[in-house]
Order: structure tokens, then C-alpha cells, then sequence
């Protein structure tokens, strides 16, 4: 995931950390401070994790005064949209 600009990825990593409980790693190399390495995988990766982690990303962010469409929303409606063709 990039590190949209103006946006410290070491402080929303740390907040992701102390107020979610929720460890991504930052970028290696040339990457470091660009983007994010999140590990959703397997039996990890559960609805509720991954909008856990959109809710928690989008609120570290607005606290360093990043605006962005809250993400949350988006990625229930496609969860819905696919348990409605999968039922």
C-alpha cells in the first residue's frame, strides 16, 4: 500500500500499534517511508480484520490531517455485493 503524501508512515504505523493493537510493516530499501507492508492472509484476512484495518488506517491518517474518502464503506459494499451473488 503507498503511503499517500504528507502522510508520516512511522506515525501511523506506531498509532495503528498502540490504539488497534494492529503491526504493519513500513517499506525496505528505497521503499522505506513509501509504503506499507500489511500481511492479511489465510485465516487472517476475515472480513472483520480488513475492515478493521481500513477503519484503523483511515483514522491514523485523519489525525495527521490527511483527508480521504473513508474506505470502510466501500469495502462493506463489496463484501455485501459478493455475499449477495454468493447466496
Amino acid at each position: 500500500v503507498c503511503v499517500p503524501d504528507g502522510v508520516d508512515d512511522v506515525l501511523v504505523r506506531s498509532r495503528l500499534l498502540d490504539k488497534s493493537n494492529i503491526d504493519i510493516a513500513g517499506g525496505l530499501g528505497r521503499l522505506k517511508g513509501r509504503i506499507w507492508r500489511i500481511g492479511l492472509m489465510g485465516s487472517g484476512s476475515t472480513q472483520e480484520n480488513v475492515l478493521l484495518l481500513i477503519n484503523a488506517l483511515h483514522e491514523a491518517m485523519a489525525a495527521q490531517g490527511y483527508q480521504c474518502p473513508k474506505g470502510f464503506e466501500a469495502a462493506e459494499a463489496v463484501y455485501d455485493a459478493h455475499s449477495a451473488v454468493t447466496a
